[in-house]
């Protein structure tokens, strides 16, 4: 009886150890598609931000290449997601992603094509194209919570901290483009974040000080964090006093970098936490 037990546990010890390395590799996966979705959500307000910086700056032809970059990007996110196998596949939220999409490519390729030939671009359908933008962010969004609940994806607090200042960086930079820029008064209105900009650089400020307080931090990472800090501590006066000395294209350098430096960040605190387990 003792025999068979021990027959029996080992077995199932075998084949749990064959298992584990499909187990680990799924959930992996997963990760990498949570992390998709997140890319672009920031894709989203990016693109937006650099069109408004294309048609503000007269067809700057730096702009309209990050715009083609980014909706290159967009799509190689969303093929990956979409492909056969891919859980992420199966959400009727990418649906309503794909929905959105379509919708917002359709009037950004409209915008671009009028300013590029016409000089100039119709007001109602660049107000249309950021109403778009943040129709498609909002199912992003929906998306991200949908694939993190169901795939059961553990987010680290400080992966999620970076992750949403990504996002209000994106946002603010994006609308302090449409502000300074644009000479259609119809995109001042449009507020790409429901609290307002001075509402959200305040949460970003409290998030970097929090991070800036982790224990144990690498070298790497402290600078990191301190190049962020110098860069926001610029983007933030910008911001606050964007009606005075307006400077559209140093925020929305640094906004990109601080954005790149995040996900960086991000990724890190991400590998710690799986080595720590």
């Amino acid at each position: 009886m003792i025999k068979t037990n021990l027959t029996h546990w080992s077995r199932t010890l075998l084949l749990s150890m064959l298992l584990l390395p499909f187990a680990i590799a799924s959930h992996a996966d997963d990760f990498e598609s949570l992390k998709r979705i997140h890319e672009m959500r920031l894709l989203t307000f990016g693109v937006l931000g650099d069109y408004y910086m294309f048609s503000g700056l007269e067809g700057d032809t730096r702009y309209n290449r990050e715009v083609e970059s980014g909706v290159k990007r967009f799509e190689a996110h969303l093929g990956e997601l979409t492909a056969d196998g891919n859980p992420a596949a199966k959400m009727t939220s990418l649906t309503k992603v794909i929905s959105s999409w379509q919708a917002f490519r359709k009037l950004l390729d409209t915008n671009r094509a009028d300013f590029l030939v016409r000089g100039y671009a119709d007001a109602r359908l660049v107000s249309d194209l950021g109403k778009t933008g943040l129709a498609l962010g909002d199912q992003l969004d929906l998306a991200y919570d949908e694939f993190k609940g169901t795939a059961n994806i553990p987010v680290t607090e400080y992966t999620q901290h970076t992750r949403e200042m990504g996002l209000i960086i994106q946002k603010v930079t994006a609308q302090y483009a449409a502000h300074t820029t644009s000479n259609l008064g119809q995109v001042a209105l449009i507020e790409l974040t429901k609290d307002g900009m001075s509402a959200q650089s305040e949460r970003f400020t409290a998030l970097l000080e929090q991070l800036q307080k982790v224990p144990a931090q690498e070298k790497r990472i402290l600078k990191m964090l301190d190049q962020v800090a110098v860069k926001w501590e610029f983007i933030a006066k910008s911001l606050k006093n964007s009606n005075e000395n307006a400077v559209p294209f140093i925020v929305s350098t640094y906004g990109d970098r601080i954005a790149q430096n995040l996900e960086t960040i991000g990724d890190h605190y991400a590998t710690m936490a799986t080595a720590a387990k």
